[in-house]
């Protein structure tokens, strides 16, 4: 399947990037990056997983949200980024976007990361779910009491799984 999407600066990259770096340093509950990790391991296996590389980088993204979209929409790109790095994807909704059941939709599909993909890349519209199924609604409130817990206050939002000395 091909999906078509515009091209993104290198210089928008970094800035990218560079924001939501920033975006966790400035805006998170002070806790260290071991700290995090700690608290999401438990909802690890609700992560949506992209790339091989040998780093992890826990992600929260709203399907809707536009800053999420070109994020994922960058990594799709950059077979590198995806080489070095592997991404654990949560969905935690924005209310703003109202995108609840589109995230049940996401994670109710047989392949939760092509779903992602048509979505957030392809820009595909897709049935959302009026009533997601129990398993999936615990799922979404897991991941968004850890996101509370952790502060995510933006989406993207990144979590580097690697402390500095």
């Amino acid at each position: 399947m091909i999906y078509s999407v515009k091209p993104i600066s290198s210089f928008l990259l970094i800035l990218l990037s560079l924001w939501c770096f920033i975006s966790i340093k400035a805006e998170g509950k002070d806790l260290s990056t071991k700290k995090m990790v700690a608290l999401l391991e438990p909802i690890e296996q609700h992560a949506i997983q992209y790339g091989e590389g040998d780093i992890k980088v826990y992600v929260f993204v709203d399907p809707k949200c536009p800053h999420s979209r070109d994020f994922i929409s960058m990594l799709f790109e950059s077979q590198k980024m995806r080489t070095i790095y592997r991404y654990h994807i949560y969905f935690y909704e924005l209310k703003r976007f109202n995108s609840h059941s589109l995230i049940g939709a996401i994670y109710s599909a047989p392949s939760p990361l092509q779903r992602m993909l048509e979505v957030m890349v392809g820009k595909k519209e897709i049935n959302s779910m009026p009533n997601s199924d129990v398993k999936i609604e615990e799922k979404i409130d897991d991941i968004k009491r850890v996101a509370e817990q952790i502060g995510v206050s933006k989406r993207p939002y990144l979590i580097v799984a690697k402390e500095w000395d």
